[in-house]
């Protein structure tokens, strides 16, 4: 099994903080699994989000800093066309003390999307919003 060496990978895996950073140690919030279509459901369409390749999202990560306390923080990101064809690839700006990242991705809905490499369902708005 190949090791995941990515930063928010080896984050949400291990949870260790490196001193004065915040990290993501998990994912939040995640989805009730009531409300994410069945596994085989086509993805909703870009276009129906109101999305293209190239445009910038903006994803909710839940971050532990060392002192132990936690927060949610909106993680930039651009959209990108994925290696096989459809898929989607998100390419996570340089920012909380880490490097930029690429991550495959997969929108469930209009406030969804999925790490495919997690597994996890994550919360994102475009760039701006304010929590609703």
């Amino acid at each position: 099994r190949e090791q995941n060496t990515s930063a928010i990978g080896t984050l949400h895996q291990c949870g260790m903080a490196t001193a004065g950073e915040e990290q993501p140690a998990h994912a939040a919030p995640t989805a009730d699994e009531s409300t994410l279509p069945a596994p085989d459901a086509p993805p909703p369409s870009l276009s129906d989000l109101g999305l293209a390749v190239g445009a910038e999202v903006e994803v909710s990560w839940e971050v532990e800093l060392t002192d132990g306390s936690s927060g949610s923080v909106w993680w930039s990101g651009l959209l990108e066309a994925g290696v096989e064809p459809g898929s989607l690839q998100l390419k996570y700006a340089a920012a909380h003390g880490f490097e930029e990242e690429t991550r495959a991705v997969r929108f469930v809905d209009s406030t969804l999307l999925m790490d495919t490499a997690l597994q996890e369902t994550l919360s994102w708005r475009m760039p701006g919003e304010e929590e609703g």
